[in-house]
């Protein structure tokens, strides 16, 4: 019985995992292409030349490099929770199917500010941008962001000939307050299509990575809270970003004599990455 109930909670953790409308499910899924949870892909190198009229014989040849990559997935774990006897019969409902549920939504999070994160540039470059907001300060003291400033990262975007229906953008709900006091109307519009500039599709998200105000470099995974901290917003080609899902497993120990009640707990293997660090970007609200 423990088996079973075990493979139907994973199921209720995997179904539908990316299914919830988040940026997450905006990107490659390289999950086939995992193996003993490593991840194995290839960066593509360069196009060719594509002549016109040509007349001049023999035409060039050359020979394509890409790039082999082999990355370990990352080891996501749940802490436990404990289903007490005496809780599990009093409730109205199916509070294990309900903790499985809080354990899901945990992962999800944890899952999409590992992508934002890996997804951000580390530097502001030529296919990379990273600009700066410069605006007055705003309520929560950093420089606002302006719709101008997202027109000109959808001509950036749009400089570099990247698909227009492959854009994403996720913006800091901060930065949305900005773009609400500087004109009401382009805001109302902008909810309403859900696009920036008719390109990028908008989502709103507080996982965006966080940025070295005064240098403007991408702070670490994980690090510790800092004065220098900046909000962002994440700007990305979706398929230029891949997400990738290895294994997933319950840990289950059925009425543990100590607890007098069942624990549960789950860990899964996942990992986000760019694919060629290319046509990703972001703008960092630095402190005023």
């Amino acid at each position: 019985m423990a088996n079973i109930n075990k493979q139907i909670w994973l199921d209720i953790l995997l179904e539908k995992f990316y299914a919830n409308g988040s940026f997450l499910a905006r990107s490659r899924d390289l999950s086939s292409f995992v193996e003993y949870n490593t991840l194995h892909f290839a960066e593509a190198g360069a196009d060719p030349k594509v002549l016109i009229d040509n007349a001049s014989f023999p035409v060039a040849t050359s020979q394509r490099t890409d790039t082999p990559h082999e990355i370990t997935l990352k080891t996501f774990d749940t802490e436990n929770t404990v289903v007490r006897n005496v809780e599990a019969m009093e409730a109205a409902y199916d509070k294990m199917a309900s903790v499985v549920r809080g354990h899901k939504n945990a992962l999800l999070e944890k899952s999409i500010g590992f992508a934002a994160h890996a997804w951000s540039p580390q530097a502001n470059a030529t296919d990379t941008p990273v600009w700066a907001a410069d605006k007055a300060a705003n309520k929560n003291g950093y420089k606002a962001v302006s719709f101008d400033m997202l027109y000109d990262m959808a001509a950036q975007f749009m400089a570099l000939n990247v698909p227009a229906d492959s854009l994403v953008a996720v913006l800091h709900p901060i930065m949305m307050a900005d773009l609400q006091k500087e004109n009401a109307k382009a805001y109302k519009e902008l909810l309403d299509s859900r696009k920036i500039a008719g390109m990028f599709d908008l989502h709103i998200s507080t996982a965006t990575a966080k940025y070295n105000g005064t240098t403007g470099a991408k702070t670490a995974y994980g690090a510790e809270a800092a004065d220098t901290d900046a909000i962002s917003a994440l700007f990305y080609c979706d398929r230029e970003v891949a997400r990738a899902d290895g294994d997933a497993e319950m840990f289950y120990v059925e009425k543990s004599p100590t607890e007098r009640g069942d624990i549960v707990g789950f860990q899964k293997r996942f990992i986000a990455v760019p694919m060629r660090g290319k046509y990703i970007a972001s703008i960092y609200c630095p402190k005023a």
